[in-house]
């Protein structure tokens, strides 16, 4: 394309190139009229369809008076080109934010909120703006978003969703499923609307892949990961939204811009009414713990008293207890006292013993049984009686018969006869 720095359009002077996309160049240049800075837009008349495509951006965007659509401040056509005057946003683009990384959970209802109406305010007018990405939306001061380039903008009901050769309209990473088989509608603008989302607080698209067809199938069949997958600060309200709006089905998906950002404030809700609750359970928990010292220092104040008391807790139980076994215990020695006692008196006077066979192999119990052992009589001069003489009997032609076990008898004295002479026979 003809570099046209130092060319005058209209009361534009052209001061340098800003970027250059496609078939359109977009320059730096100055209002002569009031010194003021803007930003021109050039097409060449002769690109054929992206030609036409500008002529009806350029035509819908006139069109749309709304605060956070980027306002035209003129157009139309010098030499062999077509231009569109609009003014210049320093600051740059939300792609360039992004850059630095994801967005707080409130720059992101600010930067959708935003949005959401400029969307709805578009499609109340029967536009579909059909490029929605962070590179289309221009921050100023870094907070007021201005949706742009309306370049491939549709009206509902024209049948353009294809070009002469035979191309899907749109960036890969932000075009709804349903692109494939219908015309754009309101309803893949809400998807990319989710795919912004997403974006924002996350820091990355849901799906890439190695060629914009891949990125494309992916929108067709893939499920996107949960988006606290890579931000877990997102709470589940919030991520809730964001899912419901990368719906496959368009008619799961919230049907307006404005449906989708009334839940998201909704979720944006749920959520800081559950930080809040969290944050007292917090303070509770907190002042709880203060609280230990001054209580720690009450119980040392009555420490004694209260030592005491346990003290005498424990001790009654105590007392009750072995009290009755301390008695059994002194009367079991005083019983064990008497039985050796009564035992060493026995051992003087020996008593029979009584003997029982063991339970246990090669043990012998032997039970003393102390008895009270009379004082004996003694009786002086008492002879023992002889004991009586027993005389054989001797059978005729017999000898008698001593027993080995039974004492002998003392020999018979034989008499002696009167006469002195023993009696022949």
């Amino acid at each position: 394309m003809q570099q046209l720095e130092q060319v005058t359009i209209g009361h534009y002077q052209i001061l340098n190139r800003l970027a250059r996309g496609g078939m359109a160049e977009i320059y730096l240049a100055q209002d002569t009229s009031n010194d003021q800075i803007v930003a021109v837009k050039l097409v060449n008349t002769g690109a054929g369809d992206y030609y036409e495509r500008f002529k009806a951006e350029v035509k819908a965007q006139a069109a749309l008076n709304h605060e956070h659509i980027l306002p035209v401040l003129d157009y139309g056509e010098f030499d062999s080109w077509c231009y569109l005057i609009t003014p210049y946003i320093e600051d740059g683009t939300l792609h360039e934010r992004l850059s630095q990384g994801p967005l707080s959970l409130v720059e992101a209802d600010r930067v959708l909120s935003q949005l959401s109406q400029a969307l709805q305010y578009a499609h109340d007018k029967g536009i579909v703006h059909r490029d929605i990405k962070p590179s289309n939306v221009l921050m100023r001061d870094g907070t007021h978003a201005y949706l742009a380039d309306f370049g491939l903008v549709k009206r509902v009901g024209d049948d353009n969703g294809l070009t002469l050769t035979g191309y899907l309209i749109g960036t890969p990473e932000y075009m709804a499923p349903e692109l494939a088989e219908n015309e754009a509608a309101p309803s893949s603008d809400v998807y990319a609307l989710g795919i912004l989302m997403y974006q924002l607080l996350c820091g990355r698209v849901p799906f890439t892949a190695n060629t914009p067809i891949g990125i494309y199938l992916c929108h067709i069949r893939d499920i996107p990961t949960p988006p606290s997958t890579y931000n877990p600060a997102i709470p589940a309200p919030v991520e809730a939204v964001i899912m419901r709006a990368l719906e496959k089905n368009p008619r799961r998906r919230f049907q307006s811009a404005q449906e989708l950002y009334q839940a998201f404030t909704l979720a944006m809700g749920q959520s800081e009414q559950l930080r809040h609750d969290i944050g007292i359970m917090s303070t509770q928990v907190s002042q709880f713990v203060l609280e230990k010292p001054r209580i720690a220092i009450v119980r040392q104040k009555h420490s004694t008293l209260r030592g005491r008391f346990l003290f005498t807790l424990l001790l009654v139980p105590f007392l009750l207890v072995m009290l009755p076994a301390m008695l059994h215990a002194s009367v079991s020695i005083a019983g064990t006292k008497v039985g050796i006692e009564g035992a060493s008196a026995a051992s003087s006077h020996p008593q029979p013993l009584i003997s029982t066979p063991a339970t246990s192999k090669n043990t012998i119990h032997i039970k003393v049984t102390p008895t009270k052992v009379p004082t004996p009589k003694v009786v002086h001069n008492v002879q023992p009686k002889p004991a009586p003489q027993i005389k054989p009997v001797v059978p005729h032609n017999t000898r008698p018969v001593v027993s080995s076990h039974a004492p002998k008898p003392p020999a018979p004295k034989d008499p002696k006869p009167k006469g002195g002479k023993e009696k022949k026979n």
